[in-house]
């Protein structure tokens, strides 16, 4: 008796010992694999096959460890290369007016015949592109302090409606000298929302000063008020050249610009910052913002924000 269970015990210490030194195998063997995918880093998806539960869960631990690594790698990359277009895109925008107001500097100093007259006008041609170079520093770091969450937003209850009013009569000189009519579809009763009023005001301007720049083709800009469920909808739209499909998803990203950009239009104090920035504002208030448009139909931003 005390023999077989002698037996019993060895076979037991023999088939405990065999797994172990499996398991120890195929550990090593796994940390194998996975050194050289990272030092490929082509850190794809580790297979290896197994009939241990518990190694099986540490597999799918990696592979989930793995997974979250590629979206980081690519994210970083996508981060990178936006980066150094932006970093591109500015110093060709500073460079521009830069050299002009270098021009026009040296065109007073080397001219002693210019009369007083002359210079007040390039003065004043300095100080417009001087402005403008200002304009898209500021906004360039309101940018980053954007996507840095350096930038603290408080929120609290806000009337849209007064908001909305406010806005449009702060662009009704601008549309009045380009011909363009108002259509107001705003509540006649207040509308809160849950909100910063600063941020708000922020963003209806960008986007007022979008529709004027780029929809003046139109003789319309509208803005319309909308309560949907829980939602508030401020619509801000126009009638002008529009933008392609392709691009709709685009004109949020940094300093781009539509095709339909033209070069005469860059000369009026246009970043291509606006709506990226709009864009993180309606974010940071816990909305969202989206376009539509149908070129010299209608063209939408519409801003979405919770209701009060």
């Amino acid at each position: 008796m005390n023999s077989i269970l002698i037996l019993v015990i060895v076979f037991l210490l023999i088939c405990l010992y065999v797994s172990r030194t499996k398991r120890t195998r195929d550990i090593r063997a796994i940390a194998t694999s996975l050194n050289e995918m990272l030092a490929s880093n082509t850190p794809q998806k580790l297979f290896f096959a197994t009939n241990d539960s518990t190694l099986q869960y540490l597999l799918v631990a990696i592979n989930r460890m793995l997974k979250a690594h590629q979206h980081e790698s690519i994210s970083y990359v996508q981060k990178e290369l936006a980066m150094k277009r932006m970093l591109t895109n500015i110093s060709h925008d500073l460079r521009t007016p830069l050299t002009i107001v270098l021009g026009l500097i040296e065109t007073i100093l080397h001219n002693p015949n210019m009369t007083v007259h002359e210079k007040e006008q390039l003065l004043l041609k300095i100080h417009s592109r001087v402005q403008e170079i200002v304009l898209l520093i500021n906004r360039f770091f309101e940018l980053v302090q954007l996507e840095s969450e350096d930038l603290e937003l408080p929120l609290a209850k806000i009337n849209v409606t007064e908001l909305c009013r406010r806005n449009i009569l702060l662009f009704y000189h601008d549309m009045e000298s380009k011909g363009l009519e108002a259509d107001l579809q705003l509540s006649e009763r207040p509308v809160y929302t849950l909100g910063n009023e600063e941020a708000f005001n922020r963003i209806l301007q960008n986007l007022l000063s979008n529709a004027i720049r780029y929809g003046s083709d139109g003789s319309v800009i509208g803005m319309a008020l909308r309560e949907e469920g829980p939602f508030v909808n401020v619509e801000v739209w126009d009638r002008g050249r529009g933008i392609s499909k392709l691009e709709q998803e685009l004109v949020f990203e940094r300093l781009y610009r539509t095709e339909n950009d033209l070069p005469h239009m860059r000369s009026e104090k246009g970043t291509g910052l606006g709506l990226s920035i709009s864009k993180r504002l309606v974010e940071k208030m816990g909305g969202c913002i989206r376009l539509e448009s149908q070129p010299f139909e209608k063209t939408i931003v519409t801003v979405q924000l919770k209701r009060i």
